[in-house]
């Protein structure tokens, strides 16, 4: 059975002394029922894993001592996911899985066909999705979860991406072709569209931008499921998927 795995701020670390406080203190002692004697992982979102055993259950919070630390090694380079605004649920499934697959920057934004308003205030939502789904996958680093974008922020920061791929309905480009052409050394932005897809006139400000546009397909994909798909696409290429 895998350990259970929390993340903790660094500043709750004191030498070889972590305090585990607020909704994961709420994750290990309400719903685990975890006791002082029992042993976790803990991350700081640093690339590691430190096994530690719990030393007190408190009223507020755990204590526990690190054992010993491993320190995972790190992909050579980052991928993005654009995905502009879906439904909530459809939002939250995306988050939930493109974590397991190892997403590291989830950037969502608003675009011509979007059939939902950006009203804000969903970020603290989809990193408590995302915070669930790394450590149920055992993930040792949180993917970074921008707020709503507008379409003319997300066209500015394209340009920290050196190869950026678009998922697009109406394109008939091979995407094996093109992501077998990617080097995996270069970071990777996989932009993805709503519901209603996107505009031609959006189409070709994300070429100027120095988007490949390829087909996913015959068949018209969920917001979702194109997420994954592309993400999982990149991810095999990229030869992600190895286990060291």
């Amino acid at each position: 059975m895998e350990r259970p795995r929390f993340f903790v701020g660094r500043e709750y670390r004191f030498n070889n002394e972590i305090i585990i406080n607020g909704d994961e203190f709420t994750h290990l002692n309400s719903v685990l029922r975890l006791r002082a004697g029992e042993q976790i992982d803990v991350c700081f979102n640093d690339g590691c894993v430190h096994l530690c055993e719990i030393v007190a259950v408190e009223k507020k919070q755990a204590i526990c001592k690190i054992i010993t630390t491993n320190e995972v090694k790190k992909r050579h380079s980052k991928i993005s996911l654009f995905i502009a605004l879906t439904k909530a649920e459809r939002m939250d499934w995306a988050v939930q899985k493109c974590t397991e697959l190892g997403i590291d920057e989830i950037i969502p934004f608003a675009s011509e066909f979007c059939t939902v308003k950006d009203k804000g205030g969903k970020t603290d939502r989809l990193k408590r999705i995302a915070l669930s789904a790394s450590k149920q996958s055992g993930r040792v680093n949180l993917p970074e979860i921008l707020d709503n974008l507008t379409f003319n922020q997300v066209i500015l920061k394209l340009q920290e991406s050196p190869q950026i791929i678009l998922a697009y309905e109406n394109e008939t480009a091979n995407a094996k072709e093109i992501i077998s052409k990617l080097d995996c050394s270069k970071d990777t932005a996989i932009i993805i569209g709503s519901e209603g897809g996107f505009s031609e006139k959006e189409v070709q400000n994300f070429v100027d931008a120095g988007a490949k546009v390829v087909s996913l397909g015959e068949t018209i994909l969920r917001a979702e499921t194109a997420c994954v798909a592309l993400v999982s696409a990149v991810n095999y290429e990229f030869n992600f998927w190895k286990r060291k």
